[in-house]
């Protein structure tokens, strides 16, 4: 694990409030929830690259980077189908595919700015099971002072649609805009 995301696991710890060994989650749980955070605001908010195809002679079907979801320049005239490029002709020789595209975050990638993003999204995933699969309640008690209790799962279920509207609110708004 590294310390990035150490570092975010400890963020989100103390917003949950899950600061006291034994802990409720297990650092692979939060950190799987950071992921599919990541992956969530990638949808949004993709990362713009560059990406290289090496032609090779005889070969018309080509792998596209695993972080790729949709090309913006470069690849007019070629079939694409999920993350494969097929080629209608063998190439004769050696040669490059350039183009650009959008592709899925990585912690790394994230804007340092957005990072507090993935919190919002892991609060309200992680309130939103609480009220909605009766997750294990006894003896929870989330940052800022709320207990959970049975008579207020109401008040648990707002909190979760707030952090769901902040989170929405924010990734959702057009690339280059102050959030």
């Amino acid at each position: 694990m590294t310390e990035k995301e150490q570092q975010l696991i400890q963020r989100l710890r103390r917003e949950i409030g899950d600061t006291e060994v034994p802990y409720r989650f297990t650092d692979e749980d939060l950190l799987s929830l950071l992921n599919e955070a990541i992956a969530d605001y990638s949808k949004y908010q993709p990362c713009q690259r560059r990406g290289k195809l090496s032609l090779v002679p005889g070969t018309t079907e080509y792998q596209l980077p695993d972080d790729y979801q949709t090309w913006t320049k470069g690849l007019d005239g070629y079939d694409i189908l999920g993350r494969a490029l097929f080629l209608s002709y063998e190439p004769l020789s050696p040669g490059q595919i350039t183009f650009d595209y959008l592709a899925d975050h990585t912690l790394d990638t994230m804007p340092l700015r957005d990072q507090s993003l993935l919190l919002d999204y892991s609060m309200w995933k992680l309130l939103d099971s609480i009220v909605t699969e009766g997750a294990e309640i006894s003896g929870l008690k989330l940052g800022k002072g709320l207990d959970i209790k049975f008579a207020n799962f109401d008040q648990i279920s707002t909190m979760a649609k707030l952090r769901q509207e902040r989170y929405m609110n924010l990734v959702s708004k057009p690339i280059g805009m102050w959030r």
